[in-house]
């Protein structure tokens, strides 16, 4: 099985156990490796060809757009985790469509966003929180809202994600049916994500 981890940082794929021997790919543009595209498909075909393989990762620092508009591979599974919200509404389509020219029929996405209406959920009910002796809350309250909703402006979250928005923009050209959809998954300790499973069709 080839999995491809788009934007991956220091996240691995989850539920890896179930997927081994695996060959994963993690690209992102924070590492350090000067791995080429070239390499790394020679290393994708020497694996395939082993009989005897076991799971092996594989870092690529290269941008995710240009990374699927220049590779040749199919994969059998793609890890999305906190990075959808980071594309522009605008380019949204292009994207799954991209993600759509890199995997295989079959091939699962599996996706990680913040869930929008937890969070306009969360404004709706915070008036209390600005009343008595929870200002400590407060803080707390409002370093998840803001960072879920805005980010840093060096990478700002520039789509909004919720199951209905999931669903509409990745079955919108049929390439793609979601599976599953999961409300308020917990995610590197918070609880406010969107966790989605989409087939290749």
């Amino acid at each position: 099985m080839y999995i491809l981890n788009l934007a991956a940082g220091k996240f691995n794929p989850l539920d890896m156990s179930r997927q081994t021997p695996a060959y994963v790919l993690n690209v992102d543009t924070s590492y350090y490796t000067k791995t080429t595209p070239e390499a790394i498909e020679t290393s994708m075909l020497t694996w395939g060809q082993n009989p005897d393989r076991c799971t092996t990762i594989r870092h690529l620092n290269k941008d995710v757009f240009e990374f699927m508009e220049r590779i040749a591979w199919r994969f059998d599974r793609v890890a999305l985790y906190r990075f959808l919200e980071h594309i522009p509404f605008t380019q949204v389509e292009y994207f799954i469509y991209l993600v759509s020219t890199v995997t295989n029929p079959g091939a699962e996405i599996d996706i990680i966003v913040p869930d929008y209406k937890i969070l306009a959920e969360m404004i709706l009910i915070e008036d209390g929180i600005f009343e008595g002796d929870s200002a400590i809350n407060l803080m707390a309250h409002n370093i998840k809202l803001t960072t879920e909703l805005l980010n840093e402006p060096s990478c700002p979250h520039a789509s909004i994600w919720t199951q209905k928005r999931m669903k509409y923009f990745w079955e919108l050209e049929g390439r793609f049916k979601v599976k599953s959809q999961r409300s308020g998954f917990l995610f590197d300790g918070r609880d406010i994500y969107l966790r989605s499973i989409v087939e290749r069709v």
